[in-house]
């Protein structure tokens, strides 16, 4: 009693966006995936998939046992199975309380407008002393230059008959041969063609591809790259991008628009890694495109992405300095169209 700890929640689940609280206390939210956040107080917290928060809970309370409950969102769990909701057991060390009372109710979990607004108010702490990630040493994405806009939305379709999930209305085919090894070896030939993937509009038809588009380097092109990720779907999708963090600056409901950048926070935006898009919404990010690579970007909704919610993000630099990308090994396995080649050719 009367002591603070930090409770770290995850969702490491892969289908559904939960609501946390532990009953009869306040959650102060301090942490979001190595960002330290405002310190707000809570009742509760939506916690989507693939994510993580630290939350400091002060024992306060009477001397007692009291629950603590995770329940998924967009789903009367009630209704349904009870198995859909975790729970779990506050015991302060003096207590000889039984637990008697029914679960603690959390907000309505097909309350979108609480849930996106809880969204907005998360924000990024700008008086913790913390290494930041923002490579212009500013606490704010108010002066970038913006180099590229994609503009990705997730939905379904039948490709040949079968059911997939889609980005731009192309779902993402797995080749044969890694697309590292194809990169390195012979710029993709045969394996993938470069930025044919449609990054601003969706094909008229749905398709099959190997998607693979290119996300300009922060040397020649300044590297900052918005990201708008809408959502086709029924439910609430989370998207992550390897190798990076990024800047959340926007959520919305219906079409975005260019307009839509005037509703964006440019001060104070979060730095996460994976982020929730809502049904018939939107959600915009920036990425400083820092580090050369082949990066994945997916839908973290295990589902979603093994039917086809993803594509990749070529992010070349031509200098050869290995602390930025290491050449392969010589004893790197080869596979694919590349499996009779015996030699490395580094560079």
């Amino acid at each position: 009693p009367g002591k603070t700890y930090r409770f770290r929640i995850s969702n490491v689940g892969t289908a559904l966006s939960f609501n946390f609280r532990i009953q009869n206390h306040k959650l102060v939210l301090v942490e979001t995936e190595g960002s330290y956040t405002n310190q707000i107080t809570l009742d509760s917290l939506d916690v989507h998939v693939g994510q993580s928060y630290s939350v400091l809970v002060t024992m306060n309370q009477v001397e007692s046992d009291y629950y603590i409950v995770a329940s998924p969102k967009l789903i009367n769990a009630s209704a349904n199975s009870s198995s859909l909701v975790g729970v779990g057991v506050l015991h302060y060390s003096n207590s000889i309380a039984k637990l008697s009372s029914p679960l603690p109710s959390g907000p309505d979990p097909f309350d979108l407008d609480f849930s996106i607004d809880q969204a907005k108010s998360i924000r990024w702490n700008l008086t913790t002393g913390a290494a930041r990630p923002n490579p212009q040493g500013t606490f704010n994405v108010n002066n970038v230059t913006i180099s590229q806009t994609f503009i990705l939305e997730s939905s379904t379709s039948q490709i040949r008959g079968d059911p997939r999930y889609s980005i731009n209305n192309v779902s993402y085919r797995v080749p044969d041969t890694p697309l590292k090894l194809a990169d390195h070896f012979d710029n993709g030939s045969g394996v993938y063609q470069l930025d044919w993937f449609p990054t601003n509009s969706a094909n008229d038809e749905a398709a099959y591809g190997v998607s693979v588009v290119t996300g300009n380097h922060k040397g020649r092109h300044k590297g900052w790259l918005e990201l708008v990720l809408t959502n086709d779907l029924g439910s609430i999708d989370s998207w992550h991008l390897d190798g990076y963090g990024f800047f959340v600056v926007g959520y919305g409901f219906g079409d975005w628009t260019a307009a839509s950048r005037f509703s964006y926070n440019l001060f104070d935006p979060v730095v996460r890694s994976t982020v929730q898009v809502y049904p018939k919404g939107w959600t915009a990010v920036y990425a400083f495109l820092d580090n050369p690579g082949m990066w994945n970007l997916r839908s973290q909704k295990l589902r979603n992405w093994y039917m086809g919610q993803e594509l990749y993000l070529r992010v070349y630099d031509p200098d050869p300095n290995p602390a930025k990308e290491f050449s392969p090994p010589a004893n790197l396995l080869l596979c694919g169209i590349l499996h009779n080649k015996h030699q490395i050719h580094c560079h």
